[in-house]
């Protein structure tokens, strides 16, 4: 049997995932960067690379993986955030790039990181906690989730970064952290509807419905938060919610009726309401 070359394998693969992804060629390529070793110049380059039989078989069980539909983030373990790859399991969500707004909310609005406590209800791989805490490293930023295989996955990419600003806590939502005062509070709590017509079920029957859905259309985790926070945040404090598109104006009641003010919207690269913020009136 001839071997084939690493070009060859990936116009294979390509044309096998053409059905099931709207980027095969993508794919393909990081399931072969994975497995081999191989970096993006020597591919785009085509240098003549023959896989061995070795390689050839743990490329076709992950290329298998990814034709039955489980996400890349899934089969490399390793989903990129903030610049940052983060170790990723079926234990945690897989970052999006929307959640990013958060991040960014954050950073336009505390200039320094001197004294703040900044809380990240929900952690799970840790992306927004890490990704502030190198942003803000004189910061003290606590971390929660009440999953503690997410919080496993969370510790593993704060030592990879030596963020040794982040401490980790278990518990559901604010219980996790009783009788503690914070600057802001930041949250991608699960919002998805069992019946949400935006579900992408492709990707999302792979991650923990722990992390994505949550009853009353989405809305109880995010009824829950808000009429909590106000109890843990400092006075003019934040609290900085994700949330679906659909669901804009039902956080922005929820927010004036716990009494919050300067109530903010951001939107995603396609328009769509994804990120809002509110502050503290006392």
């Amino acid at each position: 049997m001839t071997l084939p070359t690493v070009n060859m394998w990936v116009d294979y693969a390509s044309d096998h995932l053409s059905s099931v992804t709207t980027t095969p060629h993508l794919d393909a390529e990081i399931i072969l960067r994975n497995v081999c070793g191989i970096d993006q110049i020597t591919v785009l380059t085509g240098a003549p690379i023959i896989l061995n039989s070795e390689q050839l078989k743990k490329l076709e069980k992950l290329l298998n993986r990814r034709h039955a539909g489980e996400p890349i983030a899934y089969i490399i373990g390793e989903k990129e955030f903030w610049s940052l790859p983060l170790k990723v399991t079926k234990d945690t969500l897989i970052p999006r790039p929307e959640t990013e707004l958060l991040v960014e909310f954050v950073i336009d609005k505390l200039k320094t990181d001197d004294l703040l406590q900044i809380l990240d209800l929900g952690t799970g791989s840790g992306a927004i906690a890490i990704a502030l805490a190198t942003e803000f490293p004189k910061a003290q930023i606590t971390a929660t989730d009440i999953s503690l295989k997410a919080l496993e996955v969370a510790k593993k990419n704060a030592k990879k970064y030596n963020t040794h600003n982040v401490t980790f806590k278990s518990g559901d939502w604010l219980n996790a952290v009783p009788n503690r005062f914070y600057s802001i509070i930041v949250c991608n709590p699960p919002y998805v509807g069992i019946n949400d017509p935006d579900l992408d079920v492709g990707q999302t029957k792979f991650e923990p419905d722990l992390a994505l859905f949550s009853t009353n259309n989405g809305m109880s985790a995010l009824q829950k938060i808000i009429a909590e926070a106000p109890k843990s945040l400092q006075s003019n404090g934040w609290l900085v919610l994700e949330h679906g598109h659909r669901q804009q104006e039902s956080v922005k009641k929820l927010l004036y009726d716990a009494q919050f003010k300067s109530i903010v919207h951001h939107y995603d690269l396609s328009g769509r309401p994804r990120v809002t913020a509110a502050q503290t009136t006392n």
